[in-house]
């Protein structure tokens, strides 16, 4: 009986939805959050177009910030459908930064595990021929 009212208790405070109310407390994670996708998205598919990682994580961060600061002024202030603040076009941003921070670091990452796999290949690809083909001997390695 305890452990059921014990339970009981317990299940009280717990809530069963979650706190949905955390968005409108605080919209600038949501400015972070945004500038951090729209930034990684837009980098990552330079990146796939172009294969060049700092021109991908440059255009990826412009276009998250001016994506926020158009929002923040056009969306916001001309239009009057929303309250305009410098503060979540700068949480823009600078998850914008961030965003393009991360993409530059993942790519940077998957190259050079291409070039380690791609050695690992080459090393499995050494036959007897190729080493002495370039001057090299199975005696001299001893």
């Amino acid at each position: 009986m305890k452990k059921i009212i014990a339970l009981l208790l317990v299940s009280i405070k717990i809530c069963a939805q979650p706190n949905l109310t955390l968005a409108k407390k605080d919209g600038g994670v949501l400015h972070v959050y945004s500038g951090m996708a729209i930034s990684a998205g837009v980098g990552a598919k330079i990146y796939s177009i172009t294969k060049r990682p700092m021109l991908a994580a440059t255009i990826g961060f412009l276009s998250g910030s001016l994506i926020g600061v158009g929002k923040e002024a056009i969306y916001d202030k001309l239009l009057k459908k929303g309250v305009s603040d410098k503060s979540d076009a700068f949480k823009t941003i600078w998850g914008s930064a961030i965003g393009g921070l991360c993409l530059r670091i993942g790519i940077d990452v998957k190259q050079k595990n291409d070039i380690e796999k791609q050695n690992y290949q080459d090393l499995n690809n050494v036959t007897p021929e190729s080493v002495l083909k370039n001057g090299n001997s199975f005696q001299n390695m001893e």
